[in-house]
């Protein structure tokens, strides 16, 4: 199995977080509340909390509900929103950051932080089965700028974490300067839409200088025994994830991400599912610009790539048998390209198979790009010719 950054941080904490992620100590608690009330919040930060944790219980405050019935939370508008800890969003709600700003300042850093995770009840609910129908819109996301004001050291950090759950629309948002993680980290989770979200800036971490794929703005992940935020370990995969009109690049002082959306991990028998990256707009990636790995049922179309290391490639695992049917990559624009940190530059539009992971239903018509490169093409089979030019 391939593991990651947040991996790798977390081994030499493992005897304390019982293998797992490590957490803050929680501080008090209402009753029936799922955040924590870090000291040394404004009351603004603690009154968005209060009235995410009545959503959770079912209690609508006065924007009342969407026309889906999700409980709406409205952040304050044009109000810097400090966090000390972790946003905790309950199931069946709608929080509503239009104009809102929201900076990490946590109080107790852990080796891994996330600046949102949703509702997450025990550690064994697992599957899709943690509370959803969650809808994140709108607001400007910063997990670094904070520290640095304060003169801290910022911990590596997902800004958007979603666990276990279902049902999930985040819109709109505006992520800057994430530092080794991810924007979004989509973990264990079925119908789920990003869309119309702005992804600028990745601090890359040194340790994987050589391994920028998993630099994803957009992480599809599975519910591993070392990758898992809350609830259960059992490997569940993402499934029915759409990624549609999105803008990915650069920030006015980070670099770019490594890619717009993707995935670094996978076990034997378990595969990403039935996902579609569409009609986005990828900038200066420095890898691959869309590089789905373990994912089949996959189309990915209409997206327009430019100033990247690479293009559009599929990957197939070469640690663990998966096969994967059904791949389309179909009316892309990409170019120009640009060399990468080695100097190299990558395909156009690829992909790769494996021994025990071949490839097989795969659609590549109507793209714009400099190169066509199918790996190990023997351990391919194709709907149609496929493109070359």
């Amino acid at each position: 199995m391939e593991l990651g950054r947040r991996e790798a941080v977390k081994l030499g904490l493992a005897a304390l977080a019982g293998g797992g992620v490590l957490r803050m100590a929680p501080a008090a608690h209402a009753a029936g509340a799922v955040n924590t009330y870090p000291a040394g919040e404004d009351s603004v930060v603690v009154a968005l909390r209060r009235a995410l944790d009545n959503a959770a219980n079912g209690i609508a405050g006065p924007a009342g509900r969407d026309a889906q019935g999700r409980i709406i939370v409205r952040a304050t508008a044009n109000h810097r929103h400090v966090l000390k800890g972790r946003l905790i969003v309950g199931g069946n709600t709608h929080l509503d950051a239009t104009n809102a700003r929201f900076v990490a300042a946590f109080t107790s850093p852990g080796t891994s932080e996330t600046m949102v995770l949703n509702h997450v009840p025990s550690a064994t609910t697992g599957r899709y089965d943690a509370p959803g129908t969650i809808r994140i819109t709108g607001g400007s996301w910063d997990p670094i700028w904070q520290y640095l004001q304060d003169g801290r050291t910022p911990p590596p950090s997902n800004v958007i974490t979603m666990q276990h759950t279902s049902g999930v629309e985040l819109v709109g948002l505006t992520i800057y300067n994430v530092k080794w993680y991810h924007a979004i980290e989509l973990n264990a989770v079925r119908n789920a839409t990003v869309s119309g979200c702005a992804l600028y800036g990745w601090v890359l971490d040194p340790q994987y200088a050589d391994k920028r794929y998993h630099g994803e703005a957009i992480q599809l992940d599975l519910a591993g025994a070392k990758n898992t935020w809350a609830g259960a370990r059992d490997n569940t995969p993402c499934t029915d994830i759409r990624v549609l009109g999105n803008t990915c690049d650069k920030s006015g002082s980070q670099g770019p991400w490594g890619t717009l959306v993707g995935s670094h991990t996978a076990v034997p028998g378990v595969r990403h599912s039935r996902v579609w990256i569409e009609d986005n707009v990828v900038d200066n990636t420095s890898y691959d610009a869309i590089t789905p790995f373990n994912t089949e049922a996959v189309h990915i179309r209409n997206n327009r790539i430019t100033g990247c290391n690479g293009g559009v490639y599929v990957r197939a695992s070469e640690t663990e048998a998966n096969p994967l049917t059904t791949v389309e990559i179909t009316g892309n624009t990409v170019g120009p390209l640009v060399p990468d940190y080695q100097g190299k530059i990558r395909s156009g539009i690829g992909l790769v198979a494996h021994e025990g992971s071949p490839i097989s239903d795969i659609l590549v018509s109507g793209n714009t790009a400099p190169s066509f490169i199918y790996r190990s093409r023997q351990l391919m089979t194709f709907r149609e010719p496929p493109q070359t030019s």
